[in-house]
């Protein structure tokens, strides 16, 4: 099945707070491969046997979309973002793109993403572009046949140490939160996905908490598979917030001055310590026979 792009004629819902351009292609591409190496080579936990059709939702560059179509080969696999998806000259004949909004999905032109017609629906880091987690959780139970599975992978907010919360004093932090919120986003999205799904009908409600290091200390600490991930965390976490903050404070009155201070206190506040991290949670249910 070719490649398909739909244009989306509403306007969107949610946005993409960093340009989806090649360097955040290949940002996103790494941190795919650092995720499954941190749950030992696995990407999902839904105990998947022989889907039919499996949605991959807000699939970015498309990397979950291909491993889906290589390990369920007699599935048909559709992801979906907003934005273009980079095609890869091996992506299997048995996935498809659809350009489009996530809220839009029950209205999506293409005749295969219908109510009862998905096995698995899964979605992972949507927490900066999600703004209506209970309606999007509700659509996807709609979509599901009965016995299919969702499952949501999300990052916790607030960053930890081995004491508990150390963020809630860091002005950018502060700064950030506010304006997720003018946003409608919703940073603790993922302390809350086993709720919502008991609300909108799941059973079998399950929930897998990873840590998410800023630094090589996991590993130190005997956890090999955290190494790699830690690295990239402490390179790449500092340089994401500088880049969002703008984006995410619009509109709140800051000078250009100020948010400049901000992006120096990311700097400052996420120097490589002890225990830092953040949560990454994995939560997934089952849609009821």
């Amino acid at each position: 099945m070719s490649s398909l792009n739909i244009e989306n004629k509403k306007a969107h819902k949610n946005s993409y707070q960093i340009p989806p351009n090649a360097s955040e292609h290949q940002r996103l591409n790494r941190q795919h491969e650092l995720i499954q190496e941190m749950m030992f080579g696995e990407v999902f936990h839904s105990p998947i046997k022989h889907p039919i059709r499996i949605l991959d939702v807000g699939c970015g560059t498309g990397a979950v979309t291909y491993h889906l179509g290589t390990r369920f080969p007699s599935a048909q696999i559709y992801g979906v973002d907003l934005a273009t998806i980079p095609l890869d000259p091996k992506k299997p004949d048995n996935v498809t793109f659809v350009q489009g909004d996530y809220h839009d999905l029950l209205g999506s032109e293409e005749p295969h993403i219908i109510p009862g017609s998905m096995d698995f629906v899964f979605s992972r880091l949507l927490i900066s572009g999600m703004t209506s987690w209970p309606s999007y959780i509700l659509t996807c139970h709609t979509l599901l046949k009965p016995n299919g599975w969702l499952e949501i992978q999300e990052t916790e907010f607030p960053y930890y140490d081995d004491s508990g919360i150390i963020s809630s004093d860091w002005k950018w932090c502060q700064a950030y939160q506010a304006g997720a919120r003018a946003k409608g986003l919703d940073l603790s999205c993922a302390i809350k996905a086993a709720a919502w799904m008991r609300e909108s009908g799941f059973d079998d409600v399950h929930v897998i908490m990873y840590c998410w290091p800023h630094g090589e200390w996991m590993a130190d600490r005997g956890h090999e598979e955290y190494r790699n991930l830690g690295v990239f965390l402490r390179t790449e976490q500092p340089k994401l917030y500088q880049a969002i903050l703008p984006n995410m404070v619009s509109g709140m009155g800051y000078s250009e001055e100020e948010i400049r201070e901000l992006q120096r206190d990311v700097l400052e506040t996420l120097k490589v310590e002890e225990g830092k991290h953040k949560n990454y949670w994995v939560t997934f249910g089952r849609k009821p026979n």
